[in-house]
C-alpha cells in the first residue's frame, strides 16, 4: 500500500521523492536529526540569554565635570583601561544554564535645550567600578545616579508626537586602521598646545534650542585580546606585503588565443618588507600596530535629534555629522554616516509615484533607530567595530578647559569643590 502511494507521488512529482527517500534511507535521517537538535539548541540559548538580560539591572550615572579641566585626554584613556575589567569569562553552567552573556556600557553625550551632560549607562553590578575609574582620574567630578532620560519618550511612526532624525556612524575604511586620535590634536609649538577634538561637537550641541534633544550614544563592549588583535596584526602584515591579488575572471577568448600564442610566464613577485615602504606606508603600519597595542572595545556610534514638529530644523543633523569629520584622516580611517539606516531616501525616477514607498522606508528606519537607541543595543544596522581605548577616549571625554579660558559652552559643571572634613574637627556630645 505504501509502495503504491509512493509510486503515485513519484509519477506525480517526478524523481524528486525517490531521491529524498533514498537519501533518507541511506543515513540522511542523521543529518535531519543533527539539524533539528541544532535548531532547538539555538532556540534554547536565545531563550535563556533573553531571560538573563531581562534580569539585569542598569544604572544611569550623570557626570558633572570640573569647571576647569587641564588634564590630557590620556586620563580618560586610563579610565577606559580600568573599566575594561568588566570583561570576565563564564563557566559552563553560567553560559549554557544561566545564559550569561558579556555586559556592556553605553557612553552618552546629551544636549537638552543646549545644556550638555555626560551620562554612562552601566550594569548595576559595575557601578562601583565606573565611579572608581572616574574619580581616580577626575577627583573633582561629581557623579549622581539619575533615571533614563528616554524613559518616557516613545516614537510611533503612525502618529509621531515629535519629529526625529538619527543615524549611526560607521568606519570609512578597514577597522584595523585607527581613526585620528587626540594625540594628533596636540601642538607643542602653538599657544594652545592641546586642541579638544570634540570642540566642534560641543559647539554644535550648544546651539540646540529649547525643547530640542540631541544625543550621541556609544555602546561599548570590552573585548578579550584574542578576539580582535590577530586580525589587526594580519592587517599590518597585509600592508607590508601588499594585498593579495584577486583572481582574474575567466576569459574564454583569452584562453583560445593562448593556445596559439602562449604568454610568457610572469616573473615571481618579490614580497615587500618594512624597510622598502614609503614614509606614508610605514606610518599606516605603525598606526595599526599602535592600535592593537592597547585594550579594545566593540563599539557603535549613534546620533539622535528630536524636536517638536514646528521647531525641527533640517539643517541641524549636518552640524553633528560634520563634528566627527575632524577625526578622519586620508592616511588611516574616519567616520561616515551609514546610509542604510539613515531615515532618508531619494527617489529614482518619479518623486510623486515613489513617495508612498519612500515614506514607508523612512518611517521604518526612524522606528528602528529610535528603538536601538533606547535599548542601547549593539545590534541593528551595520556590524559593530573595534576601537581601542585611545580611539574611544577621543570620541568620549570631558571638555578640555584651562583656567584662563571660559568653560565649554553650556556644559553641566561642578560649581563648588568638595573636600573631606579635617581629621581634628571637634564633635560635640548630645
Amino acid at each position: 500500500m505504501f509502495d503504491s502511494a509512493f509510486s503515485g507521488l513519484t509519477s506525480l512529482f517526478g524523481p524528486v521523492p525517490s531521491l529524498l527517500w533514498w537519501f533518507f534511507g541511506h543515513g540522511g535521517w542523521i543529518l535531519f536529526v543533527i539539524i533539528g537538535v541544532w535548531v532547538l539548541f539555538q532556540q534554547y540559548m536565545e531563550e535563556i540569554q533573553s531571560q538573563f538580560m531581562k534580569a539585569q539591572e542598569w544604572v544611569y550615572l550623570n557626570i558633572r565635570v570640573p569647571k576647569t579641566n587641564e588634564l590630557s585626554t590620556l586620563a580618560v584613556e586610563q579610565m577606559f583601561a580600568q573599566m575594561h575589567a568588566i570583561l570576565s569569562g563564564a563557566t559552563f553552567a553560567q553560559k549554557y544554564v544561566e545564559g550569561k552573556v558579556p555586559l556592556w556600557y553605553s557612553l552618552e553625550i546629551i544636549s537638552l535645550g543646549g545644556k550638555i551632560s555626560f551620562v554612562i549607562r552601566a550594569p548595576k553590578s559595575s557601578k562601583d567600578l565606573v565611579e572608581a575609574a572616574m574619580y581616580a582620574q577626575y577627583p573633582e567630578a561629581e557623579i549622581t545616579e539619575i533615571v533614563d532620560y528616554l524613559e518616557n519618550l516613545t516614537y510611533d511612526p503612525e502618529s509621531p508626537a515629535f519629529e526625529m532624525w538619527g543615524t549611526e556612524l560607521v568606519l570609512a575604511a578597514d577597522a584595523g586602521l585607527p581613526i585620528k586620535t587626540y594625540r594628533e590634536f596636540e601642538h607643542p609649538s602653538a599657544k594652545e598646545k592641546i586642541v579638544d577634538p570634540l570642540r566642534p561637537l560641543f559647539e554644535a550641541m550648544a546651539k540646540v534650542g529649547p525643547h530640542e534633544l540631541v544625543a550621541v550614544q556609544i555602546p561599548t563592549l570590552p573585548l578579550a585580546d584574542a578576539d580582535w588583535k590577530p586580525k589587526g596584526e594580519a592587517k599590518a602584515t597585509e600592508l607590508i606585503e601588499g594585498a593579495k591579488s584577486k583572481p582574474k575572471p575567466f576569459n574564454l577568448l583569452k584562453v583560445i588565443l593562448g593556445i596559439f600564442k602562449p604568454e610568457a610566464p610572469a616573473a615571481p613577485k618579490a614580497d615587500k618588507n618594512f624597510s622598502v615602504l614609503s614614509d606614508v606606508e610605514k606610518e599606516r603600519v605603525n598606526s595599526v600596530l599602535r592600535k592593537v597595542g592597547k585594550p579594545g572595545y566593540l563599539c557603535k556610534v549613534r546620533l539622535l535629534y528630536v524636536a517638536p514638529k514646528d521647531k525641527y530644523e533640517k539643517s541641524k543633523p549636518s552640524l553633528f555629522i560634520g563634528a566627527f569629520k575632524t577625526l578622519s584622516s586620508a592616511n588611516s580611517n574616519g567616520f561616515k554616516a551609514n546610509g542604510e539606516v539613515t531615515p532618508k531616501l531619494d527617489y529614482k525616477l518619479s518623486e510623486s509615484l515613489e513617495k508612498p514607498y519612500i515614506d514607508y522606508v523612512v518611517a521604518k528606519r526612524k522606528k528602528a533607530l529610535f528603538n536601538s537607541f533606547k535599548k542601547r543595543s549593539l545590534g541593528g544596522g551595520a556590524k559593530a567595530y573595534v576601537l581601542n581605548i585611545e580611539e574611544l577616549a577621543t570620541i568620549y571625554h570631558l571638555p578640555l578647559v584651562a583656567e584662563d579660558t571660559t568653560s565649554s559652552p553650556n556644559v553641566d559643571t561642578v560649581m563648588s569643590k568638595k573636600s573631606q572634613p579635617p581629621v581634628d574637627l571637634p564633635v560635640g556630645e548630645y
